[in-house]
């Protein structure tokens, strides 16, 4: 589904071969696509839904820690007050819907971490691959690289030996139409726009999103827990951006 666009459109820029160092950066955002892929699925099947979506939105965490302890830029207090209230916030949004982290495995714990560490790592390289690479072009490449590493993954550890329905096919395929195609592509324009950490401390607010069309699509009331978490992320978020720096 990117592949056509993508390719007519670096033919037209006359960008669609890279010099090998911008190519490297191609590759690493696919590998750390599907290392984030591999484990956020694979957490599920320890720990609830909650727990991987809340930990998974930590990257922002290890973006700051990177930026501060790597490349040597300092986040403001304002950054740090906004990113702990934004992941409080999304904490209180999605464990107001699925309150099981009593029953959570301790793997899917360090699953969760793990992933919200690759996602962190996800970001980095793709600021820096956007510098040279359009944000469809840079999708299409990181989803060929990604769906083949999960290919090669899911075929030895005989994840892919189980049989689906076809009503599961249909599922998959809407997912990857609306979350895989569109809203990565939404993530990488927007890597390529914003700094590291700016843009790291936006996305906590996908649950904010997602309770939102809970709300329209499948008639979900909130508590006002949620309501509370809902707001303290997007204030969190919005504090977040008025840090003085940037990564």
């Amino acid at each position: 589904m990117l592949a056509i666009p993508a390719l007519l459109s670096g033919r037209k820029s006359g960008n669609g071969q890279g010099r090998k160092g911008e190519n490297i950066w191609l590759l690493a955002g696919g590998a750390a696509f599907a290392v984030n892929i591999a484990l956020w699925s694979s957490a599920l099947n320890h720990t609830s839904a909650a727990i991987v979506t809340v930990l998974d939105n930590t990257a922002p965490v290890w973006v700051g820690i990177f930026a501060w302890v790597v490349l040597r830029k300092r986040q403001g207090k304002a950054y740090w007050i906004g990113l702990c209230l934004a992941v409080a916030g999304g904490f209180m949004l999605v464990y107001g819907r699925d309150q099981t982290i009593s029953t959570s495995e301790p793997l899917g714990i360090v699953l969760s971490l793990l992933s919200g560490i690759s996602y962190a790592g996800y970001i980095l390289i793709t600021q820096q691959a956007r510098q040279q690479h359009s944000a469809l072009m840079y999708s299409w490449m990181v989803s060929a690289v990604g769906a083949i590493i999960l290919l090669v993954f899911g075929l030895f550890s005989g994840v892919l030996d189980q049989v689906l329905p076809a009503r599961s096919f249909v599922l998959i395929f809407l997912m990857a139409l609306s979350s895989q195609v569109l809203g990565w592509y939404l993530v990488n324009d927007a890597l390529g726009k914003l700094p590291p950490a700016a843009g790291a401390v936006t996305l906590v607010g996908q649950p904010i999103v997602t309770t939102i069309l809970g709300i329209f699509i499948l008639n979900e009331l909130l508590s006002v827990q949620q309501w509370i978490g809902a707001a303290m992320c997007l204030g969190g978020i919005l504090l977040a951006q008025r840090r003085k720096g940037s990564a």
